[in-house]
């Protein structure tokens, strides 16, 4: 709350109201002051837990993608001729040479009703109804479904009905057949009733159109794909097949013969370790920063008093150096990060050595024809001690939901809150305290003036009195 500055009227003895109250109130301040000392505080214990919480989840995501196999399957599939199948291949592949036959296209079933004068035109219907039957179920338009033997009502179509009413009674079922009305000349139109799924199980069949006025045209009929790989048959439902060789997805075009080959492609293991060393990097960065105290640095930490609130950087870093463990032929094995050419350096962080990473990579060629990234792919783990205790379970244990990072945010925050509570109580009766002081400094002023005036007057009436004597 501002104070003025409150003075009588007319000239005399006064008080500076604003001052003397000011100088209480910076006493009366020293509490709140303190508060808000500690929120501040913690306000920036919270900011730099998120940012550290920020960090490792980084290093998280690279860890995974570092020990990922999938990450390091980028295989490459290519067709030898496009015009017969397109294929692309996922993380599951198999490096080989397959020879495709392909039979036979699947395809949806289709009817045309042809020879209408308008979009309009009217359409002669069965007096039992016209049926669309798929999957085993049948829809009436008399306003009947029959599953199984079992009938349920559904809406039914107008009587004497255009084939825009059946296109729209059709479209209305909700169920994989469209219907539309397409224009086949200047003046003739056709109703078309297609099944939306290939295969024959998703065989669509339409009956009770009378076809005497508009006959039925070109009837295209539900059938699967047939193909052969490497002289094995097969056949689906669709011409977008993905179980048929691992990993590879074959997108039929045409009848045909087509060669699909299936090979590795580039060493990306360089980019996931570049990855997994400047997350890792950073968060060591960011930890040194904010445990520096005056003995290691001009910048004082937010943890300088308190580095044991990020004593689990250090549990990181010791299971990081531990180094990689996989299995090959059922046999667990160890490798060393310093043979992937990630060294540690004296201030924590880590750093890498390509010629180590090339020569290790030349070795492993020679011995068995592997690589660095042959050795990824079979899935890896850093830090593994066992199944509970590893690098992963420690750093999932502080990021995810409801870790104990997050639990430690929320247990500063709910200090902060606390705190921000008795701030507001403080200010209120600190507000109540500058009122009442105003108020009585104001009041023993206004005496003051008062008494100053009598004063004044007394003076007054004295000096007359005396100088009526001095004249009588």
């Amino acid at each position: 709350m501002s104070v003025s500055k409150t003075s009588p009227s007319s000239s005399g003895a006064s008080l500076d109201v604003a001052g003397i109250v000011q100088q209480l109130m910076e006493i009366e301040n020293r509490p709140l002051n303190a508060i808000q000392a500690k929120i501040t505080t913690r306000t920036t214990v919270i900011s730099d837990l998120g940012l550290i919480k920020s960090k490792v989840s980084t290093f998280q995501d690279a860890l995974k993608a570092f020990q990922n196999p999938t990450s390091y399957s980028n295989f490459i599939a290519s067709s030898s001729d496009s015009s017969v199948l397109n294929v692309s291949a996922g993380s599951n592949a198999i490096e080989g040479t397959y020879a495709l036959t392909i039979d036979q296209l699947a395809q949806a079933s289709k009817e045309t009703i042809d020879g209408f004068s308008s979009a309009n035109g009217s359409i002669s219907i069965d007096p039992l109804g016209l049926e669309i039957t798929i999957g085993g179920v049948t829809y009436n338009s008399i306003g009947t479904k029959i599953k199984s033997g079992t009938v349920a009502t559904i809406n039914a179509l107008k009587a004497s009905p255009t084939i825009s009413d059946v296109k729209n009674w059709i479209n209305s079922l909700g169920v994989e057949v469209l219907a539309t009305i397409v224009p086949t000349s200047l003046d003739k139109y056709a109703l078309v009733i297609q099944g939306t799924k290939t295969g024959e199980d998703n065989a669509v069949t339409v009956t009770g159109i009378n076809t005497a006025s508009s006959p039925i045209t070109s009837p295209v009929l539900a059938q699967d794909s047939e193909f052969s790989i490497d002289g094995v048959n097969y056949s689906r439902a669709t011409n977008s097949i993905n179980d048929a060789i691992s990993g590879i997805t074959l997108n039929l075009f045409k009848t045909s013969t087509a060669t699909v080959s299936v090979s590795d492609g580039n060493d990306n293991s360089k980019g996931l370790i570049d990855q997994l060393i400047t997350s890792y990097n950073d968060l060591i960065k960011t930890y040194k920063s904010l445990t520096a105290n005056a003995a290691n640095s001009n910048t004082v930490g937010t943890f300088a008093n308190s580095p044991g609130t990020l004593i689990f950087i250090n549990q990181i870093k010791d299971m990081f150096v531990k180094g990689i463990t996989y299995t090959e032929n059922g046999e667990s094995k160890n490798l060393s990060l310093g043979s992937l050419g990630i060294n540690l350096e004296l201030d924590g962080s880590v750093k890498f050595d390509p010629i180590v990473y090339a020569n290790t990579n030349i070795n492993l060629a020679q011995s068995n024809g592997g690589s660095i990234k042959k050795i990824l792919a079979k899935g890896v783990e850093i830090g593994f001690i066992s199944d509970a205790n590893n690098l992963k379970n420690l750093l999932t244990a502080y990021v995810k939901s409801g870790g104990l990072l997050e639990t430690q945010i929320a247990s500063e925050q709910e200090a902060v809150d606390n705190l921000k509570i008795r701030q507001n109580d403080l200010q209120d009766r600190l507000n109540s305290v500058q009122n009442n002081l105003i108020a009585q400094y104001s009041a023993l002023n206004s005496l003051l003036f008062q008494l100053n005036n009598t004063s004044n007057s007394l003076a007054s009436a004295f000096e007359g009195l005396v100088n009526s004597q001095r004249n009588s």
